[in-house]
């Protein structure tokens, strides 16, 4: 049996090492950093690139040329990684061994520039890894760009594929593939302005395409745990005139459920506020726009952390994604019980939709339009695109799905419209056919009951003509009158005829 004294030495030692490991920061199991093209090591913050060679086994590739520029990249961000790439002619792939499976982040690195013929910013390729399309005939048009891809790998290898595209090539200039933290993507998450209230992510892949941070920081990969680049939300911020920022990182008292992969202390020690200093009873929301794929549903997380409330002020606001309703009345004070500087993060899921943009509101709650809770707060904010049913990130193929489904949709409305005028013509033919099979059928009958030979100029035998010239009546002739009354005998009278001179039977 141990001593108590032991006890308490074996507690104290273990979180010392705790706190020791802690702040070495994540050290995942699964983590290749490619600097691709590249023949030396390249150190970028606390991080170590390593060059293709290093990483020869898991790559695949028919042809690869190595290319090479002299020209700093406009990138403040890993430049070093920048200065050199690999160019793919043929489909190749990575195999990555992976020692646990789980969420894993899958980093591309592009930065165009011109290698002998070719012509990087020219260059059009596919990207797709195991059952999931991240890129598809994809051509990149800005100096730099960062694609940074979740996938939940179940398996003992993860497939990354490069095709480059009907006449083209491909490149990349780094990669990554890292396990992220058990907690840092959730199973599922709560469905906004969708039929389910709970929708599962685990079999689906994820695209980050907006990580912000509020306050009007920039927060750059060194100074994150996980090496996230969080831009300031002030570009994105609709009217800067009723905001107000907050910075206090040193406040920020993380927890066993909010740890710091979450989000860092300097995103949740930031804070972009309604400014209720000029007006405690300001009504106006706090907004910001945000550009995303039609078509897409999207993972959506708030990250808030009150620092600056006094102990009897209530925190309560409201919180949107373009009109529909988030939180009527976001209770932060009860959520992190009552701890100031407690952080607390939301996920919801955003249904699909046909607008480009994507608009994220907080705002003033009021109970019963009296009192206004005057602490309206958000710390951080991302935005991850989910995998459609076509197991695609690619807007490309959302978009051509939505044109075939509007093809076939109008084909079918033109057809329908070609079947109903076919109907209503026919219809009105025969009505007109049965007209004219009347109107001839009462000729006939007035030609039988005259029972006088009539030829097609409307004259009996004798050339006397029957019919009127305005075919509206009969004309008879004298002599078929006194043929038909035998000279007009009286044996033939079978009423009376009383006129006003005289009274004739007949």
């Amino acid at each position: 049996m141990m001593r108590g004294g032991t006890v308490r030495l074996l507690i104290w030692v273990s979180s010392a090492l705790c706190l020791i490991f802690g702040s070495l920061g994540f050290d995942p199991v699964d983590n290749f950093l490619i600097d691709c093209g590249s023949s030396t090591n390249q150190t970028v913050g606390t991080r170590v690139f390593l060059p293709d060679e290093s990483y020869s086994t898991i790559l695949s590739a028919p042809q690869k040329i190595i290319a090479k520029t002299t020209s700093n990249s406009s990138s403040s961000i890993d430049s070093a990684v920048f200065q050199t790439a690999l160019i793919f002619t043929e489909p190749s792939r990575y195999t990555f061994p992976i020692r646990k499976q789980g969420r894993h982040w899958v980093r591309l690195y592009f930065s165009p520039f011109v290698h002998n013929s070719y012509n990087m910013s020219q260059a059009k390729f596919s990207v797709s890894a195991q059952s999931f399309t991240l890129l598809k005939d994809y051509q990149i048009e800005s100096d730099f760009l960062i694609k940074e891809y979740i996938l939940n790998v179940t398996s003992s290898s993860l497939v990354l594929s490069i095709t480059p595209s009907s006449n083209s090539f491909a490149f990349v200039n780094a990669l990554e593939v890292v396990l992220l933290p058990d907690e840092l993507i959730p199973q599922g998450a709560r469905a906004i302005g969708l039929k389910e209230t709970e929708q599962s992510l685990s079999q689906l892949a994820l695209e980050t395409v907006w990580r912000v941070n509020m306050g009007n920081v920039t927060v750059s990969p060194q100074n994150d745990t996980l090496w996230r680049f969080w831009d300031s939300d002030y570009s994105y911020l609709r009217y800067e005139g009723v905001a107000t920022y907050v910075s206090r990182p040193e406040a920020v008292k993380f927890s066993a459920s909010v740890t710091k992969y979450i989000a860092p202390s300097s995103v949740n020690g930031t804070a972009t506020m309604l400014d209720t200093i000029k007006e405690s009873r300001m009504i106006a929301n706090l907004t910001w726009n945000f550009d995303v794929d039609p078509g897409f549903k999207y993972l959506v997380r708030f990250h808030f952390c009150d620092m600056t409330s006094k102990a009897a002020d209530e925190v309560m606001f409201k919180v949107f994604i373009n009109d529909l309703s988030v939180s009527s009345r976001l209770d932060l004070k009860n959520l992190t019980s009552n701890v100031l500087g407690r952080p607390y993060f939301m996920d919801v899921i955003m249904r699909a939709s046909d607008s480009p943009k994507m608009n994220i509101s907080v705002g003033p709650y009021s109970k019963d339009g009296g009192y206004i809770y005057p602490i309206t707060i958000l710390n951080g904010l991302e935005v991850m695109k989910v995998s459609n049913s076509r197991s695609s990130l690619d807007v490309s193929l959302s978009s051509s799905s939505k044109m075939k489904l509007r093809v076939i949709v109008g084909l079918a409305a033109g057809l329908f419209l070609a079947i109903v005028l076919a109907i209503v013509f026919f219809l009105l033919y025969r009505r007109r056919r049965r007209r004219r099979r009347r109107g001839r059928g009462a000729h006939a009958v007035h030609s039988k009951a005259e029972d006088v030979m009539v030829n097609a100029e409307g004259k009996d035998a004798n050339g006397t003509a029957m019919f009127s010239a305005l075919k509206i009546g009969y004309r008879f002739p004298l002599a078929a009158i006194q043929e038909a009354t035998e000279n007009f005998s009286e044996n033939l009278l079978i009423g009376l005829v009383v006129s006003a001179r005289f009274t004739k039977e007949f």
